[in-house]
């Protein structure tokens, strides 16, 4: 019995079975501690999680990987997946004034009809100046709309830049700080700059599936577990200090050690009691959503990954060709699109339904490819977010939750990621630090 006491002492029981709980579970099953990761819907994953449409699996969100992302292509090596990764050169076009162009290269942007000579010249300042800029705290402070405005000038953002923060980030774009671009653009610029895959983009072949069975299984090689479709209704403090107990599914769990990895909306009604002085950082977090349709094809759209927009007459945000990217052998012949929107919790796609998605989508695509015809759909599913990019308004990103909430209770999430937009290497990266620094101590 007093052996059995100080395994689940040693015990950390993850709430949140996405790339942050299960990385953070491999991380510490390396380490020797048993640990325990509950998911309340009944796959792993979160937002890189997939489902089968048309009867090929599909990955519910979009997702690409730059050779510049460290630690998440480290991960995948200690899974074992390095040959996984398939990488490709891409393309980028801008619909515009009714027409496609091709936005891939340097030489695109100059020969963009919509910019002048001294907007590009403005470009380039913009560029430069990001690149050139270390203290991206000091851009913490101003809006990114009206920074962008003030380096770029009017006709470059509403040609360029405006198309893209809508693409991101929807029409609440001015709630983010210029650090947002700042860190865009760093990425971007160091993507390009890698060796050997400069210019390239990855995939997963198989799909983001293969990653998390692969994570699971590494798990449970190591004598922890992972239970999927199991609700955790609250947490409890324990007679011991340091142990909390977990409600799940309607059982009460052995007190053990607890970090909870979900948005911080769903984890603050939990820690309201057990540690109230963090409770107003988690409960004050807002997130911008995404509504996504995702349509398998027997055709593709166009020859681009990324199709940006500047008619804001569209209701999609961008159309991204992931099949542009993967090969269309990756989804057995067939095109696979996403056509999201990104919007804040108030916006009124949230109250449409699926088929109004689906009809204004259509109609949508219809005006960027005229030629399409309804019969080259082979499926359609419209997948809804309510949490992917946490809202740190403009000032505010020194101020986030923090990661020890009480002695054997911690909180990592992407409400933790900023100035960076969230990619799943950000995640990886996010808990690799804070294990370095001793989430329990």
């Amino acid at each position: 019995m007093r052996e059995r006491m100080a395994t689940q002492q040693e015990r950390v029981r993850i709430v949140g079975g996405g790339m942050t709980g299960l990385t953070l579970a491999v991380r510490l099953s390396d380490q020797g501690i048993p640990v325990s990761v509950y998911e309340e819907v009944p796959y792993l994953g979160g937002l890189a999680s997939e489902s089968a449409l048309a009867g090929i699996p599909v990955e519910r969100y979009y997702h690409c990987v730059l050779p510049t992302d460290t630690a998440l292509l480290e991960l995948f090596e200690s899974m074992g997946l390095s040959g996984e990764i398939g990488w490709n050169r891409t393309r980028t076009g801008f619909f515009h004034e009714g027409k496609l162009l091709e936005m891939t290269t340097v030489r695109d942007f100059m020969k963009f009809p919509a910019l002048h000579v001294s907007d590009r010249i403005r470009l380039a300042w913009t560029i430069g100046y990001c690149a050139l800029h270390r203290d991206w705290q000091s851009l913490d402070r101003e809006p990114v709309g009206p920074f962008l405005r003030r380096h770029s000038g009017d006709r470059l953002f509403e040609s360029i830049w405006e198309p893209l923060l809508l693409a991101k980030l929807g029409t609440d774009y001015n709630r983010f700080a210029a650090s947002f671009i700042w860190a865009t653009i760093s990425r971007m610029l160091s993507a390009r700059k890698a060796k050997e895959r400069s210019e390239k983009l990855g995939f997963v072949r198989g799909r983001y599936g293969k990653v998390f069975a692969a994570m699971r299984a590494h798990i449970e090689k190591n004598g922890g577990e992972v239970c999927v479709g199991g609700k955790v209704e609250c947490l409890l403090p324990s007679n011991e200090h340091g142990l909390w107990a977990l409600k799940v599914a309607g059982n009460v769990l052995p007190p053990s050690r607890v970090v909870l990895c979900v948005p911080a909306p769903i984890a603050a009604p939990w820690i309201q009691k057990a540690a109230p002085l963090a409770f107003p950082s988690l409960a004050s977090v807002e997130y911008l959503g995404v509504v996504c349709e995702v349509l398998v094809l027997k055709r593709s759209l166009t020859p681009f990954y990324v199709l940006n927009l500047t008619d804001r007459s569209l209701p999609f945000t961008g159309v991204i060709e992931t099949s542009n990217l993967t090969g269309r052998d990756e989804f057995q012949g067939k095109a696979v699109v996403y056509l999201p929107r990104y919007a804040s919790h108030s916006g009124r796609v949230w109250d449409m339904d699926d088929n109004e998605v689906h009809a204004e989508n259509m109609k949508g695509l219809k005006k960027i490819v005229p030629d399409l015809d309804d019969q080259q759909v082979d499926g359609w599913t419209v997948n809804r977010a309510r949490y992917v990019q946490p809202v740190h308004p403009v000032g505010e990103g020194r101020h986030l939750p923090p990661v020890r909430l009480a002695p054997g209770l911690a909180y990592i999430s992407t409400a933790q990621i900023h100035p960076w937009p969230v990619f799943n290497d950000q995640v990886v990266s996010l808990v690799d630090e804070q294990l370095g620094k001793g989430i329990f101590l």
